[in-house]
């Protein structure tokens, strides 16, 4: 039986995010590492995750798994913030917005208070690269720094 990640790579388009730099979907699509383990296979922790972008009912997703078999968590492209900030961003139902760092890097955000315009204070955040390097360099107060900046 076929994974819904496998199904969304197979209908996945060669589509182009639109910000002051595009990013061609090979740049995006692989395999990140992360600053923060996270839940895995069999709920253990995994310091990888599979990224997939692509066009999924009609919206510009971005796909993470942490296996090529496992359900991946699906991100919407947002149009008018990513005009905004002049990057990439995609946000799912759940909270999170997952926001370009640079051409190899993500950070992952889910404000503390959701209806607050206040973005210091944070209940989760992660960073993903390709590079171990930049994980290795990356730390909790450099991804608040990162997003207070990009949000002012």
């Amino acid at each position: 039986m076929k994974t819904i990640l496998t199904y969304l790579i197979i209908v996945f388009t060669s589509s182009v995010l639109f910000s002051q730099s595009e990013i061609a979907t090979e740049a995006i699509n692989g395999t990140y590492h992360l600053l923060e383990a996270e839940k895995g296979i069999g709920n253990k922790p995994t310091k990888s995750k599979l990224f997939q972008y692509g066009e999924f009912a009609g919206d510009k997703v971005l796909a993470i798994a942490a296996c090529a078999q496992c359900m991946p968590a699906i991100y919407k492209y947002q149009k008018e913030e990513s005009k905004e900030l002049g990057i990439p961003v995609f946000y799912n139902d759940y909270g999170l917005f997952v926001i370009t760092y640079d051409n190899e890097s993500f950070v992952m955000v889910k404000a503390a208070d959701a209806d607050s315009e206040d973005w210091t204070d944070f209940s989760y955040s992660n960073f993903y690269s390709k590079n171990e390097a930049k994980v290795i360099a990356m730390t909790q107060e450099k991804i608040k720094a990162f997003v207070v900046a990009v949000s002012e």
